[in-house]
């Protein structure tokens, strides 16, 4: 992705890190029953897509990607979930019905990753990701996590090649045999895949070591916090706290009563 300049992106990864968990670590917290704070956890999420300045098309391509793969778990919840019947039909000797606390629970599932989601995607699009590993380095989180981390994501598409590679040499060499041997074949594949997997593992590990691998996140930035830093985690904690302890209700009954404001509070 190209660089925009933004203010989002110009901030300590730290401050990213700690900024994105407080909000998905209070949406979880939060009952799916006080539906009017989900709208200002959305409120909030726009205004740092704003001004992170990605293109809302990018945003949207890159969100839809991963909602229909939400929408499949969820979906059967409402259906499964034991309480009281909200609708049913009766199929032969067979009734499906919904409840409503399925119903709850599937809006729970589906609020909560949504926003989640977009949460990620905004942070993954402002923030390089040896800059993430650094930031993750610099919060002590452990060397362990972070270097299986790094590797996954950077050996992944690696393995993905190699598979494409067996798919490809599979397709050429088959000649329509019986599902048995189709499944026979796969689970030969899978084996070679792994043999094939733990032996470039040792290979680059031999390969890393020899070039001076110490375990430690590199990063060609240099990293410090600034007071936007300090601003923009204050302004998201500010913000979870209103949000949370339902400062915003209480002022709204305060102006539509015409009370005192320390009264209502």
């Amino acid at each position: 992705m190209k660089r925009t300049n933004s203010l989002l992106e110009n901030l300590d990864p730290r401050s990213k890190i700690i900024s994105f968990l407080a909000i998905i670590f209070c949406m979880i917290l939060t009952p799916i029953t006080r539906l009017k704070d989900f709208g200002l956890y959305f409120l909030v999420i726009l205004v740092m897509a704003f001004i992170s300045r990605i293109p809302p098309r990018q945003l949207l391509k890159r969100v839809c990607v991963l909602i229909p793969f939400i929408l499949f778990i969820a979906m059967f919840v409402p259906f499964v979930k034991q309480g009281h019947m909200c609708w049913s039909v009766k199929i032969y000797n067979w009734e499906l019905g919904v409840t409503y606390e399925g119903i709850w629970t599937f809006l729970n599932i589906v609020i909560k990753s949504s926003l989640s989601v977009l949460l990620l995607v905004i942070a993954s699009s402002t923030t390089t990701f040896s800059d993430f590993l650094k930031g993750l380095d610099l919060l002590r989180i452990p060397q362990l996590m972070i270097m299986i981390t790094s590797f996954m994501y950077r050996y992944i598409f690696v393995l993905f090649d190699e598979a494409k590679r067996l798919m490809r040499a599979r397709s050429i060499r088959y000649f329509g045999s019986r599902y048995k041997e189709q499944f026979r074949v796969i689970g030969y594949m899978i084996g070679v895949l792994f043999i094939r997997t733990y032996e470039r593992a040792e290979r680059i590990y031999n390969a890393m070591i020899v070039r001076g691998f110490n375990g430690k996140a590199i990063s060609i930035n240099h990293l410090r916090f600034s007071y936007m830093d300090f601003l923009f985690i204050a302004g998201i904690f500010i913000s979870l706290i209103f949000i949370i302890s339902g400062l915003i209700y209480k002022i709204e009954h305060v102006k539509i009563n015409d009370t005192h404001l320390w009264h209502g509070l």
